[in-house]
């Protein structure tokens, strides 16, 4: 089906949504496509178990709504859930047709579902098998037959696992990597989100270049992430630590857009911190993007941004 998502302004029909440097989750349109986007059954908390206190009432909330098989997800309760309007967006902007999407710390099913329901050849890996069997599961109960499938493979982004992969064969590199041990993903020694600081810098620098090498010339990449505080409080510089890995690895710095995030906790959580010490809630994620050769060789190969609505596939009465 071709029928075009309905969204206001004129930027955002012609290109799926407003190109700027802003993207705005808190927004009722986006809210409203996240929550149809939701109500495919995406059970990205599944395969993992919170590792921090503040994470256990969101899995609470996620039972409760699957319990009672709600699609509503409340905002605050995807703490730890790509946005999968994030996804959609930045495939539809850079991504060329019928693209392979090479991702080094897939996590949960929301980046490579959204892939393949955009016709697109998505492969991530995750430390964790179980949650690679979560991720097919979920995979097989929503696609349909045709639509290609997604490839999630148990691995180490830093160890052999990419080597076993072709190289330069994929046309963009999409991913959100563990933010040092701010959750604690597994036990794993391998885990680089249960290292220490330094070795989990040099782990995560090491596995994007190796990322990296798995990319087309004259291609995208993008990493979503956010700034985060040391045991002292102050900023650890995570962007900077990602632009200077991707920039050793070869690739230039290409544009940079902020994610606000819906706020749902933040303010209560915000008023102790900032009354204590003036520390400032943090609204929002940095979207990093990278290209790879000639961006203008990059953009030709990309076409035009497409509209039409993947869901009306498996919910026609989405739109």
């Amino acid at each position: 089906m071709t029928k075009k998502i309905s969204k206001p302004g004129q930027l955002a029909e012609d290109f799926f949504y407003r190109p700027f440097t802003t993207l705005d989750a808190t927004s009722k349109w986006w809210q409203d496509r996240k929550n149809k986007w939701l109500g495919i059954g995406f059970r990205s908390d599944r395969g993992r178990r919170p590792s921090m206190k503040s994470m256990g009432s969101a899995f609470r909330v996620r039972e409760t709504q699957q319990k009672t098989k709600s699609t509503t997800i409340p905002a605050w309760s995807e703490t730890s859930i790509f946005d999968p309007v994030l996804a959609e967006i930045l495939y539809r902007w850079f991504v060329p047709a019928g693209g392979a999407v090479f991702d080094p710390f897939c996590g949960g099913s929301v980046r490579g579902i959204v892939a393949s329901m955009l016709d697109l050849h998505y492969t991530g890996l995750d430390i964790r098998p179980e949650q690679v069997r979560e991720n097919q599961k979920q995979a097989k109960k929503i696609l349909l037959p045709d639509m290609p499938k997604p490839i999630w493979k148990v691995g180490d982004a830093c160890g052999k696992s990419l080597y076993r992969i072709h190289r330069g064969q994929s046309d963009f590199i999409f991913s959100c990597p563990p933010y040092g041990d701010l959750e604690v993903y597994s036990k794993r020694k391998e885990d680089i989100s249960n290292m220490p600081w330094d070795t989990f810098v040099g782990a995560l620098t090491h596995s994007i270049k190796q990322a990296c090498t798995q990319l087309k010339n004259n291609r995208f990449a993008v990493f979503v992430v956010s700034d985060f505080r040391d045991k002292n409080g102050m900023y650890r510089g995570f962007p900077d630590i990602v632009r200077q890995a991707f920039n050793q690895a070869g690739l230039k710095n290409y544009g940079e857009l902020v994610l606000l995030n819906a706020l749902g906790t933040l303010p209560v959580r915000t008023r102790g911190a900032f009354e204590k010490s003036r520390k400032i809630g943090r609204a929002h994620q940095n979207v990093l993007l990278f290209v790879k050769g000639d961006p203008a060789k990059a953009i030709a190969d990309l076409g035009d941004v497409q509209c039409s609505d993947p869901l009306l596939k498996i919910m026609p009465e989405s739109s």
